[in-house]
Parts: C-alpha cells; structure tokens; sequence
C-alpha cells in the first residue's frame, strides 16, 4: 500500500508539472487584449551627401521631440493563428539644419498596420512571426518659414505603403508574474510618394522674385525600415523602449517651369535619399 502510495504522489506531482508549464505555455502564446499606450521620442531625419548650389558639400537634418500614442490588438484564433492591428499618431516639431536654420517646423505622422501570425512553442518561450501590409503617413507645415539663411521652405508630406515582416519573442520573468516581449520588424517598401508644396516659395525674397514655381510630387520605390521593441507586460499594464529606422532610396525627377526675375526657367526635382531614426519609450495600459 505505501508503495502504491508513493507511485500515485510521484504520478500526481508529474501530471501537475505537466500541467503548470502547459499553463505557462499557453499565457507566453498570443492572447485576445487591447492595448492603449502614450510614448515620447527622440526623432532625426537626415539627407546625407548633398551639395549646395556652389557645389559644397552639405547635410540637411531635422531633429525634434514626438509626443504620442498608439493602439495595439490581437485576436487568437484557432490552431495557433492570430491576427494583429496596430494604429499610432505621434505629433511635435522639428528643427531645421541645411541652408540655414529654421526652428519649431510643425509635424506629425500617423501609421496603420494589418497582419496576420503563428505562434511556434518551445521548452520555455514562445516564437510569433507575422506578415501584412502598413501605411505611413507623415506631414511637415513649413510653408511660409524663412531659414536663417534666406531660404523658403515649403509643406512637405511622405506617405509610405510597405510590408512588414515580424517576429515576436516572449518569455516569462520575475517568478512567471510578467512576460518579456521582444518584437523585431523588417518593413519592405512597396511604394512612396513625397509631396512638396513648392508653391510657398513664389514671391520675392532677398531682391529675387519667383513666379509659378509648381507643386511636386516625387514617387519612391527603394528603401526598408526596421522596428525592435522590448517590453515588460504585466496583465494590465507594460513599459519599456522601441527603436525605429527608415531608409529611403533617392525617388524619380519630375520638371517644371517657373520665372526668376522675369525669367524663363526650367527646374527638375527629386527627393534625396534619406534616413530616420526615432528612439524613445512607451507605457500602455492592457485590458
């Protein structure tokens, strides 16, 4: 009898190991949840390797602070598939440095993001890659604003459809209460549009007179962007760091006519190359 005894404790203490890390398993897997959160960035946008009009090497750069917030859902379905919807608006100002300065450029973006996941289960984390489709947009008003330099700058607006490719890595920590989420994201770009308002630089300036400078519209169709987030989340709430990069090939030419002086002119326009890098932190509430 105590030898039956014995088995049967050992047997129950198996099956409910078994039963504990399948629990924990199954909380490291994608959950149904909303999450609602506010971040603050550092953000820098950067055209490398330009040259002024005498021929100089120069840099044009904008650096501000982003102030924002973002929507998160996830559905779980069945057989381990989820489906993934992501919303965010970030809004602030940007100082400008290239031919001259200008301060306090207001901007804002917004992006939207659909995929659809699988969770893949190990020993003790959980691997949830995704692919979808994402939208980006983002709008600059500088119409109007004169640099330190003389310069005109003008409305600028990007948008920017791309696929995202992603995997989520979870794993549990301090003591099985909260799960450590790392999520890494490459964004191929399908398509880009840069919209210039160049109309904002007719009139004159500094003794010179511009007339019927139009509008441009620059497509782009090389460039990547790459997210990474680690995340602390407890079940209602979550802190932690995100990283994002874009970098975005030079875009088609496109001409049009204006006047200098009374002069007949033809101009051509693209947009440089350029790159952006955004850092910052997050909090959101889940629930």
């Amino acid at each position: 009898m105590k030898i039956i005894k014995t088995t049967l404790a050992i047997a129950l203490v198996g099956w409910s190991s078994i039963s504990l890390a399948q629990a924990d398993q199954n909380k490291l897997k994608t959950q149904s949840i909303n999450e609602i959160g506010v971040t603050v960035s550092s953000y820098k946008y950067t055209e490398p390797n330009l040259t002024d009009l005498s021929g100089t090497a120069m840099t044009v750069s904008m650096k501000g602070i982003n102030y924002g917030i973002e929507y998160q859902g996830t559905l779980a379905l069945s057989e381990d598939f989820y489906l993934l919807g992501e919303a965010d608006y970030n809004n602030g100002s940007v100082n400008y440095s290239g031919s001259g300065t200008i301060n306090s450029i207001p901007q804002f973006y917004y992006n939207f993001k659909g995929a659809v996941g699988h969770d893949f289960s190990f020993d003790n984390f959980v691997l949830s890659p995704y692919v979808g489709y994402g939208y980006r947009y983002l709008s600059q008003s500088g119409g109007g604003m004169t640099s330190s330099t003389g310069a005109g700058f003008y409305d600028r607006q990007s948008t920017y459809n791309y696929i995202p490719i992603g995997v989520i890595h979870r794993m549990a920590v301090n003591d099985q209460k909260a799960v450590l989420v790392t999520t890494l994201e490459y964004d191929y770009l399908i398509s880009g549009n840069q919209y210039s308002g160049l109309s904002a630089l007719n009139g004159t300036r500094g003794g010179v007179t511009y007339a019927g400078v139009p509008n441009a519209n620059n497509s782009q169709s090389s460039g990547y962007g790459l997210n990474l987030s680690v995340m602390y989340k407890e079940d209602s709430w979550g802190v932690g760091p995100y990283f994002k990069y874009w970098n975005i090939g030079q875009s088609n030419t496109v001409t049009g006519n204006f006047t200098r002086n009374g002069v007949a002119y033809t101009g051509s326009v693209y947009e440089p190359a350029n790159n952006t890098m955004e850092y910052g932190v997050k909090a959101i509430y889940r629930f």
